[in-house]
C-alpha cells in the first residue's frame, strides 16, 4: 500500500519532466533549424555577390523580425570581406541567444549557432556595396 502511495507522485513527477523537457528540445530544435537556415542563406548571399551586402543585412533584419529578437542581440561572423574571388570558399556564422523563460522566470540563455557555407561565384564587374555585419 505504501509503495503505491509513493510511486504515484513520482511516477506522475518523471512524466511532467519528461513533457517538460520534450518541449524546450522541440522549441530549441526548431529555433536551430531556423537560424541554420539563415547562415546558410547568408553564406549563399556571399557566395552570389562576393562578400557581405546590404541584401544580406535586410534579410537578417527580416529574420530577426520573425523570431521577435533585436538584430543587435545577434553575432554574424563570415569568413572574409568583399569581394571575394571566383571559387573561394564563403562561411557565414550566426549566433543567436536562446532565452528560456518558465512563465516570468528565466530558467536560462543558451547560444544557438547556424554555420552556412557556400562557394563564390563573383566576378568583378557588378556595382556592389559591401557592408560589415
Amino acid at each position: 500500500m505504501l509503495e503505491k502511495v509513493i510511486m504515484l507522485p513520482f511516477s506522475m513527477f518523471l512524466i511532467f519532466l519528461f513533457a517538460f523537457i520534450a518541449v524546450i528540445g522541440v522549441t530549441m530544435f526548431g529555433q536551430l533549424c531556423s537560424i541554420q537556415n539563415e547562415a546558410q542563406f547568408l553564406a549563399m548571399s556571399m557566395g552570389k555577390w562576393g562578400g557581405y551586402t546590404e541584401q544580406a543585412e535586410e534579410s537578417l533584419a527580416d529574420f530577426a523580425e520573425q523570431i521577435n529578437r533585436d538584430v543587435s542581440s545577434m553575432s554574424v561572423q563570415i569568413s572574409e570581406d568583399g569581394p571575394v574571388a571566383w571559387g573561394k570558399p564563403v562561411t557565414a556564422k550566426l549566433i543567436v541567444p536562446f532565452e528560456f523563460h518558465l512563465g516570468s522566470y528565466n530558467v536560462g540563455t543558451y547560444q544557438l549557432t547556424g554555420t552556412g557555407k557556400s562557394v563564390s561565384s563573383y566576378l568583378g564587374g557588378y556595382d556592389v556595396d559591401y557592408v560589415s555585419p
